[in-house]
């Protein structure tokens, strides 16, 4: 393939949205009424799932007296608290990028944040509504690392998932997207990295029609780290 991907997949949190915040506020709730503090060794266990797998995984490592639905109930809740009531911004360039995206190939979203607070997000920081594939991955049998999600979006968009390119801040949803044969664009968060399952950039103003494009020509685009 050499005329580009047959679609893009973003990723939202953190990617599009600066919601890490939200993210945390909701995080710290749960563990406060499990008896401990948020901690970012922790944090990064967990950093790119869905909700109901953030929960599991505190869960899994603290073993506390609560059930793991238990967990995930009171995470589920306080997320959607916390993105009521938080403030929500854009990442640096996100409304450029999906406007210059969609001129390329059809768009599609795979999150891991539930679907009413992904429209609740692209509603209020007013994303122009070029998406045809909404998709949380709380609707998939398995979330990131998994590739489910994604997988699931190539097929709304009825795409071979390997002319697929995602978009993503984490490392989690950068190895989902390799383990759906799909070429992946990583623009990291604070709380992530470089990673080799991707082409790193610096913020998604950095990325361009070339780069987009020369993802399915032979060697990919070079990566940009500064």
């Amino acid at each position: 393939m050499t005329g580009g991907p047959s679609a893009i997949i973003f990723d939202l949190d953190d990617t599009l949205a600066a919601t890490s915040p939200l993210w945390k506020r909701a995080e710290t709730e749960l563990l406060a009424s499990l008896g401990r503090n948020w901690e970012p060794k922790l944090a990064r266990q967990y950093k790119g799932m869905n909700a109901l797998d953030v929960a599991a995984t505190i869960h899994r490592i603290l073993e506390p007296e609560e059930s793991k639905e238990e967990c995930q109930k009171r995470m589920r809740e306080a997320l959607f608290r916390s993105f009521e009531e938080g403030p929500l911004e854009p990442m640096p360039g996100a409304i450029g990028a999906v406007r210059m995206c969609s001129d390329v190939a059809p768009l599609a979203l795979a999150s891991g944040s539930p679907l009413p607070l992904i429209r609740i997000v692209l509603e209020r920081l007013e994303f122009p509504p070029v998406f045809q594939v909404l998709i949380s991955s709380e609707s998939v049998a398995k979330g990131k690392p998994f590739p489910d999600v994604f997988l699931s979006a190539a097929n709304h968009l009825r795409v071979p998932p390997e002319s697929c390119l995602v978009v993503e801040d984490s490392l989690i949803g950068a190895r989902a997207a390799k383990a759906a044969r799909m070429k992946c664009f990583l623009v990291p968060s604070p709380a992530s990295q470089e990673c080799a399952e991707a082409h790193t950039f610096p913020s998604l103003s950095d990325i361009t029609r070339d780069d987009v494009r020369a993802a399915f020509a032979a060697g990919g685009p070079t990566t940009r780290t500064s």
